[in-house]
C-alpha cells in the first residue's frame, strides 16, 4: 500500500472520528455525521470510507478484529486492516474487540460475540455494521408496530426507525443483549453519511399500534 495516500494530519482526523463514535454512543439512535473520506483516502471498496475511518480511529494492535465472510475473503481489506491499524485478525467472534460486517446477513447472532464480564464489561465486542444506502424502515421489524428506544441519554422513550438492513428478529436479539447489562455488546450502524450508536444500555421494544390508529399512535 502507498503511505502517501494517507491524508494530511491523520492523527487529528482519527481523533475527530473517535469523538463522533463516542457522540453516537452517548446519543443513541441519533445519527452523527462523519466524513470518512476526509480521513482515509485509501479505503478498500468493501469497507468504504466511513467504516474504514472507524477502524482507523478505534483499532490498534491490542484490539483483535473479526471480519464477516465477505470482508474476510477480501485480501485488500485484510491487508488494509493490518497496515493501517496493526490489529490482529481473529476468526472467533467471541475473541474480537471489534467486529466488522458488510451486511446483516453475514453477521452472527449478537450472543456469538464477547459480552464482557460483570467485573470487566469493557472487554465486550463493539460491532460495526455497514447498513449501506438502504432507506426507509425495516418493514420486517415495524410491520406490527413501532420501535421505542429508552435508557440513558433519553429524556423519554423515543420512536426509532431501524435501518432496512437489520434482520426481522433484531429487537428480540437486542432485548436479550440489553438484559445482560453490564455485560453485552455495543453496536455501531454505519451508512455513507454517518454512524448511529446503540450501546448496551439502550433498551428497544416493539410497541403495537392502537387499533384503528395512524402510524404515530401506540398502545
Amino acid at each position: 500500500m502507498n503511505a502517501q495516500r494517507t491524508l494530511p494530519d491523520p492523527v487529528a482526523g482519527a481523533q475527530r472520528i473517535f469523538r463522533a463514535v463516542l457522540d453516537a454512543l452517548s446519543r443513541p439512535t441519533r445519527p452523527v455525521a462523519i466524513d470518512g473520506a476526509s480521513v482515509i483516502a485509501d479505503a478498500p471498496a468493501a469497507l468504504g470510507p466511513a467504516v474504514a475511518s472507524i477502524a482507523f480511529a478505534c483499532c490498534d494492535d491490542s484490539t483483535p478484529v473479526w471480519l464477516d465472510a465477505v470482508l474476510a475473503c477480501d485480501e485488500e481489506v485484510r491487508a488494509w486492516i493490518a497496515f493501517r491499524t496493526g490489529a490482529p485478525l481473529t476468526t472467533e467472534p467471541a475473541a474480537a474487540a471489534f467486529a466488522f460486517a458488510a451486511a446483516a446477513e453475514t453477521l452472527p447472532a449478537l450472543d456469538a460475540f464477547a459480552p464482557g464480564s460483570d467485573e470487566a464489561p469493557h472487554t465486550s465486542t463493539t460491532i460495526v455494521l455497514a447498513t449501506g444506502t438502504a432507506s426507509g424502515d425495516a418493514s420486517g421489524i415495524t410491520s406490527a408496530g413501532v420501535v421505542l428506544a429508552d435508557g440513558p441519554g433519553f429524556p423519554e422513550p423515543r420512536e426509532w426507525t431501524p435501518p432496512a438492513a437489520l434482520p426481522q428478529d433484531f429487537v428480540e436479539q437486542w432485548a436479550a443483549n440489553h438484559a445482560r447489562f453490564p455485560r453485552g455488546v455495543d453496536l455501531l450502524l454505519v451508512d455513507d453519511d454517518g454512524v448511529t450508536g446503540l450501546p448496551r444500555t439502550t433498551s428497544l421494544r416493539l410497541a403495537p399500534l392502537a387499533p384503528g390508529s395512524g402510524s404515530g399512535e401506540v398502545r
